[in-house]
């Protein structure tokens, strides 16, 4: 009859854990200033933002074509972040994409094109660095990290490009055959539901895929995907909060003319903030493992 304590009172120990994990996740996000990180990624974010966006549209542009994928990407963002930086992204697109040439113009743009887009994903691999307390190596070695971060940040965008592609055709699919299972009655909520839930894993998947291969230490699989997951979920509840906020507070209309750009800047350093967190989740786990292996260490 005594079988079940020992659950019983395992239950009291993992919400302990659960609740020092994320204090502690708290705390190191204030001391390892990642507030600031978190606005140097949305700055550098906002000014690769151009090739990125080119090469994920070029990415997505071969399942769908280049207007519909374009249709579909920008009214994703017109969700988050509304009209007016909606917009603004989609003037961005199109004047980088008449920049255009062709021959070895169009092959030296494309290259260009690779490096901004992986200029955000560097300036995360920097962040998180500091978040997983990786040191820093000099001369050859030093060289062979900036290479290699810069190659895992193309590669990541690509894959992650590839993800969005997957996103979109199972969210397709799930609203077709939402449509025609349920039609309009109040059982189409099931198929809501399902969309939500695969946004959150195909973001969680991302995020984790981030935390995991960016930062130049070893990060293990499993603590890396619960902090992607704990980020999407508050990118999730967050972004709701968010728009909610542009449309109350207006500040698109305090800043003008900058108002669009203010409002996409204030998204980005959002995202990057909620990322942060979730890698310091990670790394607190980490933390967490490494004292568990060597019961002789104190918790860095």
């Amino acid at each position: 009859m005594s079988a079940p304590q020992p659950k019983t009172a395992a239950r009291p120990a993992r919400w302990r854990h659960t609740i020092n994990v994320a204090s502690d996740a708290a705390s190191r996000f204030l001391s390892d200033r990642c507030a600031m990180l978190g606005a140097s990624i949305a700055f550098y974010s906002a000014f690769s933002l151009a090739p990125t966006l080119l090469l994920v549209l070029a990415v997505i542009g071969w399942i769908f074509g280049r207007d519909a994928a374009q249709g579909r990407l920008f009214e994703q963002a017109r969700q988050l972040v509304g009209n007016d930086a909606a917009h603004a992204m989609q003037d961005i697109v199109a004047h980088a994409h008449y920049a255009g040439g062709s021959g070895v113009a169009a092959a030296f743009s494309i290259a260009l094109l690779l490096v901004g887009a992986s200029a955000t994903f560097s300036s995360l691999n920097t962040a998180l660095d500091i978040v997983f307390a990786a040191h820093p190596r000099k001369g050859i070695a030093g060289l062979a990290l900036l290479v290699r971060a810069r190659l895992v940040s193309i590669g990541l965008l690509i894959g992650l490009s590839f993800l969005l592609v997957v996103s979109l055709v199972v969210d397709a699919a799930i609203q077709t055959l939402g449509g025609a299972l349920f039609g309009n009655s109040a059982l189409g909520i099931v198929a809501d539901v399902l969309q939500s839930l695969l946004g959150f894993v195909i973001l969680a998947v991302g995020l984790g895929a981030l935390i995991k291969w960016l930062p130049d230490a070893a990060v293990p699989l499993r603590p890396a995907l619960v902090g992607g997951s704990i980020a999407s979920l508050l990118f999730t509840a967050g972004r709701h909060l968010f728009s909610f906020y542009l449309v109350h507070a207006g500040t698109a209309g305090v800043f003008g003319a900058a108002g669009s750009l203010a409002v996409l800047m204030m998204w980005l350093y959002f995202c990057a903030a909620v990322f942060l967190f979730g890698a310091e989740v990670t790394a607190s786990l980490c933390r967490d493992a490494a004292s568990a292996a060597h019961p002789g260490l104190r918790r860095a």
